[in-house]
């Protein structure tokens, strides 16, 4: 599946703009990416809560395969 760039472009633009919504986003995906803080076993927990009050919630256990992943995504933002 071949990505258009200037949709890469307009995705940057939003990623920037939500960024600037929500500041501690970033920060709080380093602190998770950081050595030791996520690691095999940990779980991943995310929950959403509409304005009706309606919660969806999912959960993940990382296993050793994630953790692969998640290195590769580290090494490219090197």
């Amino acid at each position: 599946m071949a990505i258009n760039p200037l949709q890469l472009l307009k995705m940057k633009g939003m990623w920037e703009q939500f960024l600037q919504r929500h500041p501690k986003c970033l920060s709080f995906l380093k602190a998770i990416g950081q050595e030791g803080v996520v690691n095999e076993g940990s779980v991943i927990e995310i929950n959403v809560v509409n304005p009706d009050g309606k919660k969806l919630s999912y959960n993940l256990k990382i296993t050793a395969d994630d953790m692969e992943l998640f290195e590769v995504f580290k090494s490219g933002n090197n």
